[in-house]
């Protein structure tokens, strides 16, 4: 996958991310975004670049971009929820867009010890919860990713 001049403005989300999460915010070329499930504390990053289906198939910059933002993003909800453990993830087999996923997980979760995909029926939230639940990681992010860019400045 080359990086011939590749914007953002040429890509669009997968239908089928669209309709399962809801944006947290865009930073540079990625798209935060959160799952709609109260069971589960999982968010995924989207790169926006056309055509990207795996990671290791992206422009080296894309990819250190992604890979920056998964940092952020995993010390962000390590900090405000203090989880048994994080889940990422790269999977693509139902969705072939590029995203990566980051679920934080206890030990008396639904799904635990398993996977979070497929288990049991999603919990929509009302939007206040959403609300509730994207604006302190919105926070933390956009603190977390600036933090990274003075490190790399």
């Amino acid at each position: 996958m080359s990086d011939d001049h590749t914007t953002p403005a040429d890509w669009c989300l997968h239908p089928r991310l669209k309709a399962d999460s809801f944006p947290i915010f865009d930073h540079g070329r990625l798209q935060f975004r959160l799952i709609n499930d109260r069971r589960f504390v999982w968010t995924l990053i989207v790169p926006m670049h056309p055509g990207a289906e795996q990671l290791h198939r992206l422009p080296p910059d894309w990819r250190n971009e992604a890979l920056a933002g998964l940092q952020a993003l995993s010390e962000t909800l390590e900090y405000l929820y203090h989880p048994d453990r994080l889940n990422t993830g790269a999977i693509g087999n139902l969705v072939d867009q590029l995203h990566l996923h980051c679920v934080v997980r206890f030990g008396d979760d639904p799904a635990w010890p398993g996977v979070v995909w497929g288990a049991g029926e999603r919990e929509p939230m009302k939007p206040i919860e959403l609300l509730a639940r994207i604006q302190p990681i919105a926070a933390g992010l956009g603190d977390a990713l600036a933090r990274n860019s003075e490190r790399t400045a």
